[in-house]
């Protein structure tokens, strides 16, 4: 202890002097925009290596499920495959030359399902052709929506978070609703402005309703657990969702190739309103 006191002693001109610099330093970046940006894009890029590292560690004990997911997955393009006429070649290609949503793949290399919103990270940004406000799945359901994009790394904000609202229907039936999240358990969610003439079942599936930018129509969501319901309304309508979020790896990236455009002429009706 006396040793310290003396190094701190002797030193202690030295010592100010660099507190002194690392406050200036900090009001720097503070204070300029330009500063401030490449600040947050070397702290995202660290903080983006460091967990990919971690994930790369961990994720090795997930390659059983994953394999399994993966198998599971590659039967159903193939029955999908199957199911197209051979008469019917021309429509696909008309079909394919108008493709709205392209798709992409990454990793979850963050996943703190257990809090209150939850915010994941990627391994793909800008770099890959990520941007903010991409929808984000698996061949199990939907994720979320992504949020913030460096070169090389991007944030999802998942539909386990107070903010996320997804635009939801029963399958095989014309019924919206709202999906939304209560915090308290990663496996259920719930639906919101469902209207009485739904007539809804425990088990009914929940799909993606295609009235969003984000997601086309028929994303797998969950089924119905269990509902109540006054004379005018649903309420407490539980979703138990299909997605494992506690083990999320592989991911599909929506981009919508007509997002802005649609964006621009939604923003303009609203200004014209």
């Amino acid at each position: 202890m006396l040793r310290l006191l003396y190094f701190f002693e002797k030193n202690k001109t030295g010592i100010v002097f660099v507190l002194l610099e690392l406050i200036a330093l900090f009001f720097v970046i503070r204070t300029h925009s330009y500063h401030y940006s490449k600040y947050l894009d070397s702290a995202n890029a660290i903080s983006g290596t460091i967990l990919e590292k971690s994930h790369a560690v961990t994720s090795y004990f997930h390659l059983k499920k994953e394999n399994k997911d993966l198998m599971e997955e590659n039967t159903m393009l193939r029955n999908q495959i199957q199911k197209r006429k051979p008469g019917n070649e021309t429509q696909a290609i008309l079909q394919d030359s108008l493709q709205k949503f392209v798709f992409s793949n990454a990793q979850v290399i963050s996943n703190p399902y257990h809090l209150r919103n939850n915010i994941l990270t990627i391994n793909k940004g800008s770099d890959d052709g990520i941007k903010p406000d991409m929808g984000v799945i698996t061949h199990k359901g939907v994720v979320g929506i992504t949020l913030n994009v460096s070169r090389h790394f991007a944030t999802v904000l998942s539909i386990l978070h107070s903010q996320a609202k997804i635009n939801v229907k029963i399958k095989n039936k014309a019924f919206f609703g709202s999906l939304v999240w209560n915090g308290k358990d990663y496996r259920k969610a719930a639906i919101v402005d469902l209207p009485i003439q739904a007539n809804v079942q425990v088990g009914d599936t929940i799909v993606t309703g295609g009235k969003s930018l984000f997601f086309p129509k028929g994303i797998p969501i969950g089924t119905i657990g269990n509902f109540k319901r006054n004379d005018k309304a649903y309420t407490d309508v539980v979703v138990d969702l299909s997605i494992d979020f506690s083990a999320l790896e592989n991911v599909y990236i929506i981009h919508n190739t007509l997002y802005a455009e649609q964006k621009q002429l939604e923003n303009l009706s609203t200004t014209d309103e």
